[in-house]
């Protein structure tokens, strides 16, 4: 019988910290997708009441702003924004300033999703977190953040144990 070769350690608890992480990830998603759509909601869509309902701009937050604040390509936001308008959760008008920008923001209804659903999800991330200290959860935090930005400035599937050009 032929054996597989044997997993480095380091490579072994890096495949077990990603299949945790994504299962965990996506268990504690649909929880809160669960909760979206109970308010008749997608968890994209609470998205854009978030960054509507705590925005510091009375008129509306253009739409372009919008969608580099959820990090979508601004097709996804305007169709997110379109089921927002049609469910009277938010409105769309043009700026006053300038004729080429569309503002959006939060209604009166809006705002109540909104604040009953962060309730409700402030509730579920209580739970969820629950059996951690408050340092445990920053500790995480912290790790997750470093494993994540230690990863941006390079390209895809290049390692971050490249070693640096030399200098002559």
């Amino acid at each position: 019988m032929v054996r597989p070769p044997s997993e480095d350690r380091r490579d072994r608890l890096g495949r077990e910290a990603f299949i945790t992480l994504y299962v965990v990830g996506n268990h504690f998603t649909e929880q809160i997708d669960e909760l979206c759509r109970n308010k008749g909601i997608s968890h994209p869509q609470y998205s854009v009441l978030w960054v509507l309902c705590l925005s510091d701009e009375p008129e509306g937050v253009p739409m372009g702003s919008l969608a580099d604040g959820l990090l979508n390509r601004a097709a996804d936001a305007t169709r997110l924004v379109d089921r927002l308008v049609a469910h009277g959760l938010v409105t769309r008008t043009p700026s006053p300033h300038d004729r080429r920008v569309v503002l959006v923001r939060a209604t009166s209804r809006g705002r109540a999703v909104f604040e009953a659903l962060t309730a409700q999800i402030k509730a579920l991330h209580r739970e969820q977190w629950g059996s951690l200290t408050q340092g445990e959860v920053h500790e995480l935090t912290r790790l997750l953040n470093k494993a994540f930005w230690s990863q941006q400035s390079l390209a895809p599937g290049e390692s971050a144990h490249v070693a640096a050009p030399s200098r002559k």
